[in-house]
């Protein structure tokens, strides 16, 4: 009998079979006009895209420049119906976003356990090394709302231009804040500007023993 995990997913409490993705939507294949559980892209700096040998993936562009990327967000902010204007991008890599804010989606909140121990794990593609961060949150005491409190990140090597790698770590956000009730994943490309190609996010709880090796080799390939 598969041992139920439990997880929070906009209010509610879902029951998932140990082993499972806790993280809704991690392999971008559900959606419309966006992946579910997931920020909308951008159409010039994060794309929610078709390809023909892995399905929906998300590619992040951090080359346009900032002036035109900076723009374009004000832009949406009013009006998420806008067409995308033709990526600006410049000589200079300074001149970039990815040499300053760079770009990210966020994925929707989930409910994380007090005491347990989480293995995050990405398929990713590019030249250079992006960020794909956990950021945990817990309720203010007196305003009611999520607030963050914790972080960590998950560094995909760079390199593999061609390839597909994954790259896991494990993390226990309430070991580092105990108040820490929720967590959301973000997909970030900055420096150096470039494409940036990813798939198949995974949370999922795992044993003091994995936890053990996943620390022993933070940072490395599957």
């Amino acid at each position: 009998m598969k041992r139920l995990l439990y997880f929070f997913i906009f209010g509610m409490t879902v029951a998932v079979a140990a082993g499972e993705n806790l993280l809704p939507n991690g392999d971008f294949e559900l959606g419309t006009d966006a992946p579910t559980g997931w920020d909308v892209a951008d159409g010039l700096t994060s794309f929610w895209v078709m390809t023909p040998d892995r399905g929906r993936i998300l590619k992040l562009d951090s080359r346009p420049r900032r002036e035109q990327v900076l723009t374009w967000w004000k832009l949406r902010e009013r009006n998420t119906k806008v067409t995308p204007p033709v990526p600006d991008i410049p000589v200079r890599e300074l001149d970039s976003v990815g040499a300053n804010e760079g770009t990210f989606i966020d994925s929707q909140f989930i409910a994380v356990k007090p005491g347990q121990n989480y293995k995050l794990t990405v398929d990713y593609k590019g030249k250079y090394k992006p960020f794909v961060w956990i950021k945990g949150f817990m309720i203010h005491p007196k305003r009611g709302f999520p607030v963050d409190c914790y972080q960590t990140r998950l560094e995909p090597a760079g390199e593999h231009e061609n390839e597909w790698r994954t790259y896991s770590i494990g993390f226990n956000p309430t070991a580092k804040m105990s108040k820490t009730d929720r967590v959301k994943v973000r997909i970030y490309a900055y420096w150096r500007p470039g494409i940036y190609y990813f798939d198949n996010v995974r949370i999922e709880e795992i044993t003091p023993q994995e936890m053990a090796v996943l620390i022993g080799k933070r940072g490395e390939m599957k």
